[in-house]
């Protein structure tokens, strides 16, 4: 019975410590890092996120280049417009304002900043 006891304890110790271990970002402290996961995260919401929903606008059509700075937390801090093949500006203002809310799945180290150079395209 106590091996049971003991065995149960052990595994219900293990399952309350996997979400806290599994929660960690990882960190990014180069800028091709940075560049790269900020590029695959875009792609993946365009294809099935929050820019999804924006690509299904039928004025929301051409490119739009942006610099992107990202904090401490993973948190978008800057989204400065370069240049947009985009006619409509309500649709460039919705697109950068969802830009703004998102949040990456990664850190940076404390006070630090990093500014990637990012294109959408919206056929």
């Amino acid at each position: 019975m106590r091996s049971v006891t003991g065995a149960l304890v052990a595994a219900l110790a293990l399952v309350l410590a996997a979400p806290a271990m599994g929660q960690r970002r990882a960190e990014l402290n180069t800028q091709a890092s940075v560049d790269e996961r900020v590029g695959s995260t875009l792609t993946l919401e365009k294809a099935r996120g929050k820019l999804a929903q924006l690509a299904a606008e039928p004025d929301l059509r051409g490119d739009y280049t942006f610099d992107l700075t990202v904090g401490d937390k993973g948190q978008v801090l800057t989204v400065f417009p370069v240049g947009s093949t985009i006619e409509s500006i309500p649709s460039r203002n919705r697109l950068k304002s969802c830009l703004m809310g998102l949040r990456f799945d990664f850190k940076v180290p404390k006070g630090k900043r990093f500014t990637t150079r990012q294109t959408l395209v919206f056929p």
